[in-house]
């Protein structure tokens, strides 16, 4: 002690903490940038290490939709070229329906002659309208109607083709016996395979009116 008073060596021993606690905050934030620093470096080294797969996975991908557009591009065409495929079946089709039934007149009346599709038995709406045109003026005149049906077989074996014909025979005779034609008037008989048209292989049924 000098001239009789106590030291006071605080104001020192706080000034040195104070000098330490902030050296270390210091060194605290150059750690953490330091760190931020490197992070940012390790990211970015993975990231460039990452483009070369990412752009081969991104080319792999650009070469699947290239390849897909191109064959929707394919299924496309193919797709037009069925449908005027099926444009063309189609008035083919319409062509036959009309061609299906052809009337002669010969004999002293009308031979009409109706063209079945395969395995078919029954007569449709065009062979009844056909029927139609062809009895209605002589039924209304009073006259009587002589009808010889000739069904002639289709491309089916020999057995299945005559036993087809028989029904379609049938068929037409039960029609006209429902439009006024008397059961006696009526000759129906089946043809066999020789009398089959080799330019016309369907089956068919030839009907001949002849008006009494």
């Amino acid at each position: 002690m000098e001239s009789g008073r106590e030291q006071n060596f605080w104001p020192g021993f706080v000034d040195a903490l104070s000098n330490l606690v902030l050296t270390l905050v210091f060194v605290m934030v150059i750690f953490v940038l330091a760190l931020f620093y490197l992070s940012s470096k390790v990211s970015q080294s993975k990231m460039e290490a990452l483009c070369p797969a990412t752009k081969a996975e991104l080319a792999e991908v650009k070469k699947d939709l290239d390849e897909t557009r191109n064959a929707l591009r394919v299924a496309l065409s193919q797709a037009s070229q069925v449908e005027e495929r099926v444009k063309v079946s189609k008035t083919q089709a319409t062509q036959l329906k009309k061609e299906k039934i052809s009337t002669d007149v010969s004999g002293g009346g009308p031979s009409i002659t109706i063209r079945f599709p395969v395995g078919v038995v029954e007569l449709d709406e065009d062979g009844k309208q056909a029927l139609d045109r062809a009895i209605a003026p002589l039924i209304a005149a009073g006259q009587q109607i002589k009808t010889n049906l000739s069904a002639v077989p289709g491309p089916e074996t020999y057995s299945e083709g005559k036993r087809i014909a028989f029904f379609r025979a049938v068929a037409i005779r039960n029609y006209l016996i429902s439009k006024g034609v008397s059961k006696g008037d009526i000759d129906s008989k089946v043809l066999g395979h020789d009398k089959r048209d080799p330019n016309d292989p369907d089956g068919r049924v030839v009907i001949e009116l002849h008006p009494r």
